[in-house]
């Protein structure tokens, strides 16, 4: 399965290691009002987007459905769903305890 990561920045990388994905959500730490998420989309369009407030939205990049988020998401579970939706589990990402829209 495909999937790619966006940086704080604004770049993509495409199989970007999965061992690696702590230091994406570290770029965080340097987020400003322009630069404000990373994120890991599969090749199925569904995009974890993770805000340096705790934030993560859950979302078909595609408008295939309505957006959802979780407020107050440690960076260990933010890492470890970004390896569940990078092997394409999205079911299992699905179960977890989504609220509806994009949060705060």
């Amino acid at each position: 399965m495909a999937y790619w990561v966006n940086h704080l920045m604004g770049n993509s990388d495409v199989g970007f290691p999965l061992e690696s994905l702590a230091d994406l959500y570290s770029e965080l730490s340097q987020a400003d009002g322009e630069h404000t998420d990373v994120s890991l989309t599969h090749e199925s369009e569904w995009c974890l987007s993770a805000f340096h407030s705790g934030l993560l939205v859950w979302e078909n990049v595609a408008g295939e459905s309505e957006p959802k988020h979780m407020c107050n998401v440690p960076k260990e579970a933010v890492v470890e769903l970004w390896s569940l939706l990078a092997a394409g589990s999205i079911y299992e990402i699905e179960k977890q305890n989504w609220l509806p829209g994009y949060g705060s």
